[in-house]
Formats: C-alpha cells, sequence, structure tokens
C-alpha cells in the first residue's frame, strides 16, 4: 500500500478513536454511494456529522480543512 494511503487510513482510525472517547455514535466508515464515499458519518446529541478526514504530516502545505475543495465539498452534499 502507498505511503499516503497508509498516512490516510491513521488519520482516520485517530479521528474514529477521538469520536468514540467524545461519545459520538459511528454509524458508517467509508460509506459509499455511487461514487461519492463519506469518510465517518456519527450522530451526538441528535445531531448527525458528515466528517471528512484530511490527515496532514505538517502545515507546511496549508492546513487540512484548505483541502476540503469546493468541488469534494458539493460531493459531501450530494452523499449526504
Amino acid at each position: 500500500m502507498a505511503e499516503h494511503n497508509e498516512l490516510g487510513e491513521m488519520g482516520e482510525a485517530l479521528t474514529f478513536n477521538w469520536l468514540k472517547k467524545n461519545d459520538f455514535e459511528i454509524l458508517h466508515r467509508n460509506w459509499r454511494h455511487s461514487y461519492h464515499e463519506i469518510d465517518i458519518i456519527a450522530i451526538k446529541n441528535k445531531l448527525l456529522h458528515i466528517i471528512e478526514v484530511r490527515t496532514r504530516t505538517n502545515n507546511i502545505a496549508g492546513y487540512p480543512e484548505e483541502f476540503v475543495t469546493k468541488k469534494k465539498f458539493q460531493f459531501l452534499q450530494r452523499a449526504a
């Protein structure tokens, strides 16, 4: 497996563990429909959370939230 894929899986595992520790109920991981994917779908306090995980080893190229493009956000909206 490529190194960037391993980093992504590690980031998703860390996010999953953090959500569980903070009382989120995980409904789905890597949920797919057609060509849309949602990394994690969780619920807490009757609110549904659609979570896109972006893992970086440093902030030199920018912060993870800067890498959720307008197109990716539209895909997440459609998938949700």
